[in-house]
């Protein structure tokens, strides 16, 4: 099974009952996200690899599947995930909360960096992109913290007001 922390990365938030049961698939979709993320990281080098300045990339394979996962992710939490966490909120508290306002430009700001990532490295590898790979894979790591950073944020938020709500009744 899967650390709630792989390397760094908070991968889940504390579980949720059921009527919430899609965040827990969020949650696991992250944590794979984040394992094909160090498996492109956590390249062993070959035996054969007598040459230092030869380089050892990911296979084209691995990193269309990374991509994949990426784009899935991403494309699940900005068209099914967060209008239903913001609506949620909406309807429980009967006003828009300012935190999911705050928020989500945070999350787009991490979208866009996401999706040129993608279109870089999906299609059309060549030796000089995979030169700048590793670097560019460290920057998606950042990119991926702050993400979760602020989908957590979200999903806390979504908490709160059902808690509040829940405890006025």
């Amino acid at each position: 099974m899967p650390s709630d922390n792989l390397h760094g990365f908070n991968t889940t938030l504390q579980q949720v009952d059921e009527r919430y049961g899609w965040i827990n698939d969020m949650i696991k979709a992250r944590q794979e996200l984040v394992l094909q993320y160090m498996k492109l990281l956590n390249l062993p080098v070959s035996a054969e690899e007598k040459n230092p300045a030869a380089q050892n990339y990911p296979s084209y394979e691995d990193i269309t599947i990374f991509c994949e996962h990426l784009i899935d992710y991403v494309s699940h939490g900005h068209f099914d995930l967060y209008p239903k966490i913001i609506e949620l909120i909406e309807n429980a508290s009967g006003r828009s909360l300012s935190i999911a306002h705050r928020v989500l430009p945070k999350i787009e700001k991490t979208t866009e960096f996401l999706m040129r990532f993608n279109d870089r490295y999906a299609e059309d590898l060549n030796e000089s992109k995979l030169r700048t790979l590793k670097q560019d894979l460290a920057a998606v790591g950042t990119c991926l913290e702050q993400r979760f950073k602020n989908e957590d944020r979200l999903i806390i938020g979504l908490r709160l007001v059902h808690s509040i709500v829940s405890g006025a009744v």
